[in-house]
């Protein structure tokens, strides 16, 4: 850090160094080797410099970024469990509290994680007619595809 009382100062840049192709070399070798600590695959952290082609299909992007994947949902069963834990501590609270009553089934709670790939719908159409021609009650059906009560 410099300082100076002159309001006048400049500070000019002189000299310096040319490029330095192993010092860049280094570098993206050093950048390369704290991804790969990261485990974050380099498609999801906008790395690949080059084109890696069309990845809409869910099963490209289940390949492309297993790795990435796999983190996520370890983290989802670790923190998701506690989160459900701790709303249901809270909620324990606040009936032994007076301030919300609740029976012991209400207070037990669920963490649903919405898929971070794109769903294909139409796959899960015609899942959902397979289920209904095999006897799945209409209503599970319909629940699983999202509808509920108040979406008639």
């Amino acid at each position: 850090m410099w300082m100076t009382d002159n309001a006048e100062a400049t500070i000019e840049q002189f000299g310096g160094d040319g490029p330095n192709p192993s010092e860049d070399a280094h570098i993206n070798e050093v950048r390369e080797a704290m991804d790969k600590t990261s485990a974050v695959t380099a498609v999801a952290a906008g790395l690949l410099r080059s084109k890696v082609g069309n990845l809409t299909s869910e099963n490209a992007l289940r390949i492309t970024m297993m790795g990435l994947l796999a983190k996520t949902e370890k983290k989802r069963i670790t923190y998701g469990k506690g989160i459900e834990r701790v709303v249901e501590l809270v909620l324990h609270a606040l009936h032994v509290a007076g301030v919300l009553e609740t029976s012991e089934d209400e207070r037990r709670v669920r963490l649903h994680w919405p898929s971070p790939l794109p769903e294909d719908e139409s796959q899960r159409l015609r899942d959902a007619e397979v289920k209904l021609r095999l006897g799945v009650p209409k209503q599970r059906v319909l629940a699983e595809l999202g509808y509920g009560e108040s979406d008639d």
